[in-house]
């Protein structure tokens, strides 16, 4: 149990003695901190010692300061419980003494039994403002935790493409007014580690050890000056670090001897180099929205500038004219890959990959680079997608636009691209194999999906051809549109519905995917000549 912490005052020396003497005999709660012998002392010395205590036991007439002068001079920098002993019982003065906040009154000579039990109410009344106050304490930084929770999911989740307006009140709201920093640390992928369940697993655990690593630093770095910072997890290699910016004439070099710091523990934890990012200080949202966007840009720079490093967002250089120029001959590479992919075997495409990567190895700049890489996944996605309708685009799109992602160094930008165009040449020419019949596909997928929304894309996607080049292939192989074969199915189930079951017409409506009962009723009509109840009745007559 936590101690009780008590201050014992009074001008009389042997009373003095005795009071701490009786204190302590009450039991191992109570711990005498202090014990002076007038008002003017206890002040002092409380002051020079900076003593926090929860009692004080003051005599009442003391020379220099009283015992309630004392209490208020105190009151008025801590809380704290008083109990104030005196010579004699005057009414008026004890008025005084409650009104100034003194939690009990004792008249002299104390007796023993008598101050234990008033330090009994005492240690009762101070173990329950100790509760309440921890309980507070409690819900306050839960508060503050669901707060910061709020606030990193809003910063994770913030994106520079569809953020709202309504985003700038809630930046205010939850992050507030002030200047800030954002710091981008990826961590760099070793070449020689090979992707494994194991090594996905080893990665994991590392990943905490370096996020705890990280917030213990940042505890450290910002205790001093109050700084609010924010830390979260992008994935397994990136990590976003945005910290409250204060004005300092060395923050340049205590941010550099933080990052060193940093740079060091992550080897350390995961045997791997780490590259980070520092953008220029903001203070609104949009700047934050392009700070992040600039420093995903800047991270690429690892391709050209190798690992383990430090960009800082404010001297990397603008790009050059003379990198510019390569835009042509990639875009001229990229044509040739393509006409590999469509018309050639495996081992033309690799040749022309090695063409288009000694182009991308002249690039000194690693947004062009950047821009370069998602070009040619772009062009291979929507070539096949004009080409097959390739029912995946989505899955690719974000393959293609993770390439550079996480990316350490040129040679591995090489491996992945490679890795990347061949396996989409094997799901093209395994899509090839298993559509043979696209028309029965097409057909099933109608058959199984009528209660909900069927739009030709989707059946498209689901034979692998653009919905261009399906509703033509489809209109000649059937006779009808697409379009037609979908609303008379649904109106053939319809009569069936009718037939065998008493469900109401609003409710065969809906399971068919209309939600408007007039609409299908004047539909059913144009196709059979009846309105469904009209149909129903002929059925049951029949």
């Amino acid at each position: 149990m936590e101690k009780i912490k008590v201050i014992v005052v009074d001008d009389e020396p042997r009373i003095l003695k005795r009071m701490v003497r009786m204190v302590e005999d009450d039991g191992e709660v109570w711990e005498i901190i202090g014990a002076f012998s007038d008002g003017k002392e206890a002040i002092e010395k409380i002051e020079e010692k900076s003593l926090r205590f929860d009692l004080l036991l003051t005599d009442v007439q003391m020379p220099e300061i009283t015992g309630l002068q004392l209490i208020k001079r105190l009151k008025d920098k801590m809380s704290f419980e008083s109990i104030i002993i005196s010579g004699f019982d005057d009414f008026v003065y004890l008025q005084s003494a409650i009104k100034e906040g003194v939690s009990n009154y004792l008249l002299k000579p104390v007796h023993r039994e008598q101050l234990k039990e008033v330090l009994l109410q005492i240690q009762k009344k101070i173990e329950t403002k100790r509760k309440e106050e921890k309980e507070k304490q409690q819900l306050q930084r839960k508060a503050e935790e669901l707060d910061y929770t709020k606030q990193i999911y809003y910063l994770s989740q913030l994106q520079l493409e569809d953020y709202l307006r309504e985003d700038k009140q809630k930046w205010l709201q939850l992050i507030g007014k002030g200047s800030f920093q954002l710091l981008y640390i990826s961590i760099d992928q070793n070449r020689n580690q090979t992707w494994s369940d194991e090594y996905l697993a080893w990665l994991k655990v590392a990943n905490e050890d370096i996020l705890s690593s990280l917030k213990i630093s940042l505890e450290e770095w910002s205790s001093s000056s109050n700084r609010r910072k924010w830390l979260w997890r992008d994935d397994l290699f990136s990590i976003w670090i945005l910290i409250e910016h204060q004005e300092s004439q060395h923050l340049r070099k205590e941010t550099e001897a933080l990052l060193r710091l940093w740079k060091e523990n992550i080897k350390n934890i995961s045997e791997n180099t780490v590259t980070i990012a520092v953008g220029s200080v903001f203070t609104n949202m949009e700047d934050y929205l392009t700070n992040r966007k600039k420093l995903e840009s800047v991270m690429q720079n690892r391709m050209i500038y190798g690992c383990n490093k430090v960009f800082w967002l404010e001297q990397l250089p603008e790009t050059s004219e003379e990198s510019k120029k390569h835009s042509s001959e990639i875009i001229k590479s990229i044509q040739q890959l393509l006409f590999s992919l469509e018309n050639e075997g495996k081992k033309e495409v690799i040749i022309s990959l090695e063409e288009y990567f000694k182009k991308l190895q002249l690039i000194s700049s690693a947004s062009i680079l950047e821009e370069a890489v998602q070009l040619l996944g772009l062009r291979i996605v929507n070539r096949w997608v004009e080409l097959e309708g390739f029912g995946e685009e989505r899955i690719l799109f974000r393959e293609v636009i993770s390439l550079t992602k996480n990316t350490s160094n040129f040679y591995q930008l090489k491996d992945k691209i490679k890795f990347w165009v061949l396996s989409v040449m094997e799901r093209i020419q395994k899509a090839k194999r298993t559509n043979k019949n696209p028309i029965q596909k097409a057909k099933d997928y109608i058959q199984d999906h009528l209660g909900e929304s069927i739009t030709i894309k989707l059946i498209a996607q689901q034979v692998y051809m653009s919905p261009t080049y399906f509703s033509v292939y489809f209109k000649e192989q059937i006779g009808e549109t697409i379009l037609d074969y979908i609303t008379k199915t649904r109106l053939k189930k319809a009569t069936e519905l009718l037939e065998t079951t008493d469900l109401k017409i609003y409710d065969i409506a809906v399971q068919l995917g209309y939600q408007d009962t007039k609409y299908f009723s004047r539909l059913f009509r144009q196709w059979y000549g009846y309105t469904p109840s009209q149909y129903r009745e002929a059925h049951l007559k029949r």
